[in-house]
């Protein structure tokens, strides 16, 4: 996508990692952005990172500037990293929509990352 887009969700998700080890995937990730159409703009998310009742980790998505609207020109890129910090059973979506109306995300699991599709429909029957 080459225009602004904006987060427009993502959920509360479980991962098997310690806070050290995601973090330390979360740069490597960074570090294989470099020299790539992709590099400094998975720089602009940051992790809110917090203990549950289970002992396991769940972490959420923001911005360092605060605002969800940004280039997302890494969203696949940032789609395959939470597939790689993921928990074994949890899933997640991650989604977006454009300035132009346009929408689109994916659907997360571990080691895996499945483009979500939006149709437009009326009466069941897509308008396309």
């Amino acid at each position: 996508m080459g225009y602004y887009s904006r987060i427009i969700g993502l959920d509360l998700v479980e991962t098997d990692l310690s806070k050290e080890e995601f973090f330390a995937k979360w740069r490597k990730a960074i570090k294989a952005t470099e020299g790539t159409s992709k590099e400094g703009y998975l720089d602009i998310y940051n992790w809110d990172i917090e203990h549950k009742e289970n002992g396991k980790l769940w972490f959420t998505l923001g911005t360092t500037d605060g605002s969800l609207e940004a280039k997302h020109y890494a969203d696949k890129a940032l789609a395959q990293f939470i597939s790689s910090v993921i928990a074994g059973d949890a899933e997640c979506m991650l989604e977006f929509d454009g300035e132009n109306g346009e929408r689109w995300g994916y659907y997360i699991t571990a080691g895996m990352v499945k483009d979500i599709e939006y149709v437009r429909m009326v009466d069941g029957k897509p308008l396309d």
